[in-house]
């Protein structure tokens, strides 16, 4: 048996190698593998699987697996694919964005060691004449009801550790590993819980997104909403019922530093099934973040233009806030894609619905309403209570020949 591998460079061309014995039952496509190319031994993913090959050649062999199973998709695929096509990016380089080089599926966070006293009534005196040291560490746990971190007796003694393993072999002691696991809410708040009261416009907004989502067919929409008009109280009521259907949930933001409101909010909602993605994460974060995602655990994914990428199961829902910004184009490296367009075909391949949303929309996506490709969507009140602020024009220059203060910034 045979595979095509592609490896994340500058070339548009494929490998072929052979898959050793007891191989077979493992590999597929959308797996990760580490075979050899000249000199080095690169990490490529298999593209296509096959009984022949025509090379006449002597073929080599793949080296190993980097992940037991699939990390994408079969609809994820065909997206790195059309990317590739699409931008005219080596398919290799296309699978880089959406399978990073230095994360893996079998990702585990280092763990920590704990520990408790489970006797309390053992002769604590004869363990003094004894072994005095491991006696101060039975009198430090005794006076703790839970379990402590193990490094914390180094106060007492050097080499806590060993010592306390003496101890548990005299059933004095448990000790147990707890997962490190990395800080995943940064870039989030608490949690902003709200009484939420439609008004008749966004009701009719939620409406219609949802007939497109019990339909399970492909369907963007462009919510063109003033400041203030509470899409993103939209965006949550939609995102429930997308949840409710067994789907997930993608949501983009331009920016980093929108994501802790908007975070806190949907973790409000959805609790610990949402997941932050930014390239401000630490690499232990992102891995963490991306093994749990490759299982399925989170069912809502917000961050930045790379999060179109991760592989979310079942996806059913994208929404691009604010999606004239100029941030959602990669202009380097490789691929050089907008998010926005790979957001609308990997869309169209899982037959989710897509939220087109901002204040001002691009003139792609207006000219796309107004072609009848978008369906169009106005919100035209501020939410709630809020009133728009009284603006002043004020002529600068006027005033700096009055005060005779010129260059002045503020009035």
């Amino acid at each position: 048996m045979y595979a095509d591998v592609a490896f994340p460079f500058s070339s548009f061309q494929t490998f072929t190698y052979k898959i050793p014995e007891g191989f077979d039952v493992d590999i597929k496509v959308g797996m990760r593998v580490k075979a050899p190319l000249g000199r080095r031994n690169l990490q490529g993913i298999i593209v296509a699987l096959r009984q022949q090959t025509s090379f006449k050649g002597t073929l080599r062999s793949i080296n190993s697996l980097v992940d037991d199973h699939p990390v994408l998709d079969e609809e994820l695929w065909k997206l790195i694919n059309w990317v590739a096509e699409y931008y005219f990016t080596p398919l290799g380089q296309s699978a880089k964005v959406a399978l990073p080089q230095n994360l893996t599926a079998d990702y585990n966070p280092p763990v920590k060691l704990l520990v408790k006293s489970i006797n309390r009534n053992f002769d604590l005196e004869k363990l003094h004449r004894k072994a005095p040291v491991q006696a101060r560490i039975m009198e430090y746990l005794n006076k703790e009801s839970n379990f402590i971190k193990m490094n914390s007796l180094e106060q007492i003694t050097k080499g806590a550790s060993s010592i306390t393993r003496k101890l548990q072999e005299k059933n004095l002691v448990e000790i147990k590993e707890e997962p490190q696991l990395p800080d995943l809410t940064g870039f989030t708040l608490k949690p902003i819980p709200k009484n939420i009261k439609f008004s008749n416009y966004q009701q009719q907004a939620i409406d219609t997104i949802s007939n497109a989502l019990k339909k399970k067919i492909f369907k963007p929409f462009l919510i063109h909403g003033v400041t203030g008009s509470g899409k993103t109280e939209i965006y949550v009521e939609i995102a429930r019922r997308t949840l409710l259907e067994g789907r997930s949930v993608i949501l983009l933001l331009p920016e980093i530093a929108l994501t802790p409101q908007i975070a806190g909010r949907f973790r409000s909602v959805f609790g610990e099934s949402v997941a932050l993605w930014h390239s401000k994460m630490s690499p232990s974060a992102r891995a963490w973040t991306w093994k749990r995602i490759c299982d399925g655990d989170f069912k809502v994914i917000i961050g930045a233009r790379s999060a179109i990428f991760t592989p979310v199961k079942n996806l059913g829902l994208i929404i691009v806030d604010e999606e004239q910004e100029h941030s959602f184009k990669q202009e380097s490296p490789e691929p050089r894609y907008h998010a926005r367009e790979v957001a609308l075909m990997r869309g169209k391949l899982h037959r989710a619905a897509v939220i087109m949303a901002s204040a001002t929309p691009s003139l792609e996506s207006y000219y796309n309403h107004i072609q009848g490709k978008f369906e169009y969507i106005n919100l035209p009140e501020r939410f709630g209570e809020a009133e728009y602020p009284e603006v002043h024009t004020i002529n600068m220059l006027k005033e700096s020949a009055e005060t005779s203060e010129y260059g002045q910034v503020f009035s």
